[in-house]
């Protein structure tokens, strides 16, 4: 009986390293690492990936944004996509938010992205606020323009309403006209992340 209990101790001390190994494998193929600015076709392509892993600001996705502003990998060519906010200001009543815009990768205009809808090259960017309900989201405003700061690249809106029904809202951009009828809109339309508003008071 000692016999086999020795056997038996020996053969978990030698099946143990392994056992160890096959979950550090595990380990291993669950994380995969974040790929590089180089790995993405375009800057949209890459603010699409860094959003969906919910990056930010104050959340780094790999080193997609360098700087921490919420634009991801600023030196590839277009299509652009911006990196969006939204809030609510319950004491003045209102909806509000900033979209930071990415430079130009080449070219003589700094930021191509920062002024431009669907009827006009050189208009406002025009955007709505939505709340999130089963079906089609629900516009809360008519279009609202968004005021463009070309010194920062950053395009400012804001939005008057008292009374909120608190839910899930998100800012959604309209793309800018196309001014080839070739290729993929080097401005396409974007959006915010979905945030519960208005936020429970302090």
């Amino acid at each position: 009986m000692a016999t086999d209990l020795s056997a038996r101790v020996l053969a978990s001390l030698l099946l143990a390293p392994i056992a160890a190994l096959g979950l550090w494998a595990a380990v291993a193929v669950a994380v995969t690492p974040v790929p590089g600015c180089s790995s993405f076709s375009s800057q949209a392509a890459a603010q699409d990936y860094f959003a969906e892993l919910g990056g930010s600001p104050r959340r780094a996705v790999g080193d997609l944004d360098g700087d921490s502003d919420g634009v991801a990998c600023e030196g590839l060519s277009g299509p652009y996509k911006p990196f969006a906010t939204i809030g609510y200001n319950r004491k003045g009543g209102f909806f509000y938010g900033i979209a930071s815009m990415p430079p130009a990768a080449t070219g003589d205009e700094r930021y191509p992205c920062l002024y431009g809808n669907r009827h006009f090259p050189d208009g406002p960017r025009r955007l709505n606020v939505y709340k999130v309900v089963p079906g089609p989201d629900k516009a809360t405003f008519g279009v609202l323009g968004a005021e463009a700061r070309p010194e920062s690249g950053r395009l400012l809106w804001k939005a008057e309403r008292e009374d909120v029904t608190p839910g899930s809202y998100y800012v959604g951009f309209e793309e800018k006209i196309r001014l080839s009828p070739y290729g993929a809109n080097e401005c396409p339309g974007f959006r915010s992340a979905e945030i519960a508003l208005p936020q429970p008071r302090r």
